[in-house]
């Protein structure tokens, strides 16, 4: 976000294909520029970076014609840890959007305690329950599960919203303020 006087703040976007893949009637492309306008809707006016996990190297490329760093990086354990790398860079830069593309937002939130970035999440519209001790995911409907207290999340779409340049689903008056 920026505020009246300041530079546009950079947008870091983390997105693990697999869990959130490319929708029928769309292109990496035509994501990137969804996102970007999703974005610069809600007042996120700075460069967008996308960065995409992948398990398995696409035949051909269309991610880096379309300006999305892509990662190979195996399966749902290994798309986690190079996703929680790049966050940790991104999360305490002062003056940066962090905008995670997963499953479940909460793998990530226990994790982000004291970040300066302002957050931002996209996940599935029915995302999956994991067992709290194991992570495995369970085969029933999934429940709202909270957030680290201390968090704060300042906007949340559907992984289907977001990939259509829709609005989020919480809309936040301010973002928290940098510092």
């Amino acid at each position: 976000m920026t505020s009246e006087n300041a530079e546009p703040i950079k947008t870091g976007v983390l997105w693990d294909v697999e869990d959130c893949p490319i929708l029928n009637g769309l292109d990496p492309k035509s994501i990137y520029e969804n996102i970007k306008s999703a974005l610069e809707n809600q007042g996120y006016h700075g460069e967008v970076s996308i960065t995409a996990y992948r398990e398995k190297k696409p035949i051909r490329n269309d991610f880096e014609l379309a300006g999305i760093n892509l990662k190979i990086e195996g399966d749902k354990h290994g798309r986690f840890f190079a996703m929680f790398h790049d966050m940790l860079d991104l999360m305490f830069e002062t003056g940066t959007n962090l905008l995670i593309i997963s499953r479940d937002k909460t793998d990530y939130t226990c994790y982000l305690d004291g970040s300066k970035a302002n957050l931002l999440f996209a996940e599935p519209a029915d995302p999956p329950e994991n067992c709290c001790k194991c992570g495995i995911v369970l085969d029933k409907k999934p429940i709202i599960k909270p957030v680290k207290k201390g968090v704060i999340i300042s906007d949340e779409w559907v992984w289907t919203s977001l990939a259509f340049g829709g609005d989020p689903i919480t809309k936040t008056e301010k973002p928290r303020e940098q510092s």
